[in-house]
């Protein structure tokens, strides 16, 4: 019983031999609790190790969602911002807006009141209608609620007080089409300039404008130059210059024989070779802007609003105009629908840049050699020599473009000394060519007083106040009294012309100073006559001034009306010529460019005179399209046109009259040295 029980506890214990005793089961008892306890701790090790990784994980899942929470909300409150802040954008521009409109409306109102005032002294007229007119357009005390319909109301009572010259009234004039830039191949053609009694007999007529294959600014954008033989004859036949071997003519007919060549008849207006504009040598790349395919270009320096100057006593040319650096590229615009339908625009070049000038004599009857060392006359003509610079766009150390438009103006002084004044203006180009921050349009004068050999730029006339869209630019200048008096009368972007005035034959010039004659943005130019010294000031009759280099590509300002009226930018039409014999205190307004039928998107602008033996008027000017309107005609009127008239010997004073007068603003649109003047 003793070895039973024995074997039977025996194998209880795996490997506990029969004889073990009682010490090897003591010794087994405490190993097993030795292993227990290492698993014990592997296991508290394993389960502290899971509940550091659990935690860990709980940790990171709720810290990302507690920053996803975060990060939604500042999304939202981001988007909340944005739309606050496009909010008060746009109540910003609608103020911008209003009180934009407001300022056109005070002046319009000073005007229309300056003008009740003058006709009422005249007339002796001292009515309760007009007393309430007078009252209601002084400038002062208007409410809002009054002002809501003070466009139009001033508007509307400054026509019906402004007598208006309608088509058909007023002096004859001859018309025509000078320049069709679609009969060579191109798109555009503006900026005409003309001098009369031109060419070695000193009876021809010249007109110098730029042109583009497609649009302004665009690639091969260049100066060409037109001239007629006989200025008095109306007829007029068209010649091209053929860049041919032996340096033919050829007319648009396409007759080319040799004896049509070198002879040109008195009424032929033959078109010159372009001016050559350095190559850059670059191509751009083929490229689709809003579905249209853009073929490669060649990058060439663009050339700018040519200026057209004759010196009678040598027989001397001058052709000075504007040409862009090679780097002055403006970025591509994107076709758009809203808010105005515009198609899409490739680079194209900035507007300006270094001035230049480029002269020819009819002294010797000889021709002047041209920048290639070649000395041969087209017919009647002279070839341009090579061109020099006069002032750089980098001078003064503000790289800032230089532009001019309006031709230049000799003062001669007692001892017959000249004084050379050519007006320009600096146009900012914010996104290209390095415009320093903080500088701003400013017109000026370059000054000369060796007959062009040497220029210095003199005035910086700016508005001091404002966004740096506002600018009065392309001076005209003019002469009055005996003390060579100047003034230079500039269009603007605040519904009037504005003036400056030197006393100092152009050295110092005043502060901008608004005129009563109202302006849409859009260029004037003055002209005085020799003989009779009577001044003449061609214009455009409008008051809506839309100008979009204010507020970005979306900014139109003014009404819903004028929006209308204007398609989306510009309205230049009603383009008139007036006279005075008080310095422009009293314009009366003669003849009418154009012809009256101008549907919204054309316009018809920017002339130039030029008397023919001081007696004919010569104008000529642009007919263009609003680029912003897709608007063409059918048929189509763009170009550089011509006009001719004989001024009456006397004025008329029942004609519709404006005024140069200075009206005072109470805007701040000058600096304080306008008080002085």
């Amino acid at each position: 019983m003793l070895r039973g029980n024995t074997h039977s506890r025996g194998t209880l214990f795996p490997g506990v031999g029969a004889t073990g005793g009682g010490g090897g089961g003591k010794s087994i008892r405490i190993k097993q609790q030795q292993r227990y306890k290492k698993w014990i701790k592997k296991r508290r090790v394993r389960v502290i190790l899971l509940l550091v990784v659990l935690l860990s994980a709980c940790s990171f899942f709720l810290n990302n969602a507690f920053h996803g929470i975060l990060n939604r909300q500042n999304d939202e409150n981001e988007k909340s911002m944005r739309k606050v802040n496009s909010h008060y954008a746009k109540v910003d521009r609608h103020s911008r807006r209003e009180r934009k409109q407001m300022q056109r409306e005070d002046h319009l109102s000073k005007i229309f009141g300056l003008i009740i005032e003058e006709d009422d002294l005249e007339n002796n007229k001292d009515s309760s209608s007009s007393s309430s007119l007078k009252a209601d357009f002084r400038g002062g005390g208007f409410e809002q609620q009054q002002r809501k319909s003070l466009s139009q109301l001033a508007f509307g009572q400054y026509q019906m007080q402004q007598k208006r010259l309608f088509p058909g009234e007023g002096i004859k004039v001859f018309r025509e089409r000078i320049f069709d830039p679609l009969l060579h191949g191109l798109e555009y053609a503006h900026m005409g300039t003309i001098i009369a009694n031109s060419g070695e007999n000193g009876k021809g007529i010249s007109v110098a404008f730029q042109t583009a294959p497609d649009i302004e600014g665009g690639f091969d954008q260049t100066v060409r130059v037109m001239t007629k033989k006989n200025g008095k004859t109306t007829k007029s036949t068209f010649v091209v210059y053929n860049e041919t071997e032996d340096g033919g003519l050829g007319s648009s007919s396409g007759s080319n024989s040799s004896s049509n060549r070198r002879k040109l008849a008195d009424t032929a207006w033959v078109l010159e070779k372009p001016l050559p504009a350095p190559a850059v040598g670059e191509k751009s790349a083929a490229t689709k802007i809003g579905g249209e395919t853009l073929q490669p270009r060649t990058y060439s320096n663009g050339l700018w609003a040519p200026v057209l100057h004759r010196d009678e006593k040598t027989k001397t040319e001058y052709l000075f105009y504007a040409e862009t650096p090679p780097r002055c590229l403006r970025p591509r615009i994107l076709a758009q629908e809203f808010p105005i339908v515009r198609k899409a625009i490739p680079k194209r070049w900035i507007i300006g840049g270094d001035i230049k000038v480029r002269t020819r004599s009819f002294a010797d009857g000889s021709g002047t050699e041209d920048e290639n060392g070649n000395d041969d006359g087209v017919g009647d003509l002279k070839e341009w020599n090579k061109a020099k610079t006069v002032y750089r766009m980098t001078t003064d150390n503000v790289a800032i473009p230089k532009v001019i438009a309006n031709k230049l103006t000799v003062v001669t002084l007692d001892n017959a000394e000249e004084v050379w004044l050519l007006p320009f203006w600096r146009q900012r180009s914010p996104h290209t060519c390095s415009t320093a921050r903080g500088v701003r349009n400013a017109a000026g004068v370059l000054r000369s007083t060796d007959k062009g050999e040497t220029w210095k730029a003199n005035g910086v006339i700016q508005f001091q106040t404002g966004a740096k869209g506002r600018w009065v630019i392309e001076g005209s200048i003019f002469e009055s009294g005996e003390n060579h008096h100047l003034t230079m009368l500039m269009r603007s972007t605040e519904g009037v012309a504005f003036k400056s005035i030197s006393s100092d034959l152009g050295v110092t010039w005043s502060a901008p100073l608004p005129s009563a004659l109202v302006n849409p943005d859009s260029k004037l130019n003055t002209i005085v006559n020799r003989r009779t010294k009577r001044l003449y000031v061609a214009f455009n009759d409008e008051t809506i001034a839309m100008t979009a280099s204010e507020g970005g590509a979306d900014a139109i300002k003014g009404t819903s009306e004028d929006k209308e009226q204007t398609a989306g930018g510009k309205k230049r039409d009603e383009l008139v010529i007036a006279h005075s014999d008080d310095d422009g205190e009293n314009l009366y307004i003669f003849a009418r460019i154009d012809e009256g039928v101008t549907p919204p998107g054309v316009m018809i602008h920017y002339p130039t005179m030029a008397f023919y033996d001081d007696q004919e008027l010569f104008v000529t000017y642009s007919i263009s399209y609003n680029n912003a309107t897709n608007f063409v005609e059918k048929p189509r009127r763009d170009g550089i046109w011509l006009a001719r008239m004989t001024p009456p010997k006397t004025i008329d004073e029942t004609k519709p009259r404006r005024s140069l007068k200075t009206i005072l603003l109470d805007n701040g649109v000058g600096s304080s040295s306008n008080s002085a003047l």
